[in-house]
């Protein structure tokens, strides 16, 4: 396993155990110790995880949006799973909105296969990558937030508003224990919610990680979302059994 690669799964364990002791990375990485402990101090100088007692454990600070490069690599294979699922609701010839949230980065390559797209999005780097895969694709303009590479603002939810959308592909910081979604940025709900209000379909995008997990901010009860693709059987907690055909486990 290359250096980079190890980074990546050792970030994708933190996210499931919150700490992980030096020793047991060892075992379940097939490498050394002194390889793990290097690791780990390289991901401490890159202010992805905090060394703590012979381990490391995740940043816990739910206020504080991480960085886009530190986001996009917590589990990266799951993340295109879920993206895979989500534009098995896109048809031919839909405007599509897809916001700038790192779960939906890799939906570039599932919507390249439908015909005459036209996308929207706040997100620059997708947008870029859309663009390349011959899209027709509309970035938000607005602020540009460092930590997101994206737009937000007044002026990004005004140019959402001149679109019908027919589909909403988004995700979120997570859901709460009373099915609410949340964030911790004010500008990222805000666009969402303007996004929502503009959509025939939503669809929201939630590994295992999102659940039970709370943020400053309440987007919208996840009960009024159309179309929930996850990775985990405990969305159904969320849901009256009538309701169970919106959900797809990927």
């Amino acid at each position: 396993m290359l250096k980079e690669e190890r980074y990546d799964k050792i970030l994708e364990i933190l996210e499931k155990e919150k700490y992980v002791s030096a020793h047991k990375l060892s075992k379940m990485l097939f490498v050394s110790l002194p390889t793990v402990r290097r690791d780990l101090e390289e991901l401490s100088l890159r202010h992805q995880i905090i060394r703590s007692h012979g381990g490391a454990k995740k940043i816990e600070n739910e206020h504080i949006v991480a960085p886009l490069d530190f986001r996009k690599s917590i589990n990266s294979a799951e993340k295109k799973k879920l993206c895979r699922g989500a534009a098995t609701v896109v048809q031919d010839n839909d405007i599509v909105f897809v916001d700038a949230s790192t779960t939906t980065l890799q939906i570039a390559d599932f919507l390249s296969e439908k015909k005459n797209l036209t996308v929207i999005t706040n997100g620059i780097p997708l947008a870029a990558t859309l663009v390349k895969k011959g899209i027709k694709t509309y970035c938000t303009g607005g602020e540009i937030f460092e930590n997101s590479l994206a737009n937000f603002g007044s002026f990004a939810e005004e140019f959402i508003q001149h679109f019908n959308i027919d589909v909403l592909i988004f995700s979120c910081h997570g859901v709460n224990e009373k099915g609410i979604l949340t964030d911790p940025s004010l500008p990222e709900t805000q666009i969402r919610k303007t996004a929502i209000a503009h959509s025939k379909k939503t669809v929201f995008l939630c590994d295992e990680t999102k659940l039970n997990r709370s943020a400053p901010f309440n987007l919208v009860p996840i009960q009024k979302i159309d179309y929930i693709v996850t990775n985990s059987n405990k969305i159904y907690d969320y849901f009256e059994k009538k309701d169970h055909d919106k959900i797809t486990i990927v």
